[in-house]
């Protein structure tokens, strides 16, 4: 990833979580997904399939299969303890 890349995603990110923190709900719903994905609580192809129930089902249906896969992944975690 390209230096001018890796900033325009940070200052990207650092802007949803201004916006997350005044209350935007969509910036919210944005920066936990973010943060599952890096840190490894939902897979890149459960963001695609997420992205896909968005845009064909709406953020209702896109928001409970992120949460499906979230507690799927706390689960595997915690067997894994």
């Amino acid at each position: 990833m390209s230096k001018t890349t890796a900033l325009s995603l940070s200052e990207r990110y650092a802007e949803i979580c201004r916006r997350a923190a005044d209350g935007d709900p969509s910036a919210r719903a944005i920066k936990i997904i973010t943060e599952a994905v890096i840190e490894d609580k939902i897979h890149i192809d459960q963001l695609r399939m997420i992205s896909e129930a968005n845009k064909k089902d709406g953020p209702l249906a896109a928001y409970e299969l992120f949460l499906t896969f979230y507690k799927h992944s706390q689960q595997e975690e915690a067997a894994a303890i």
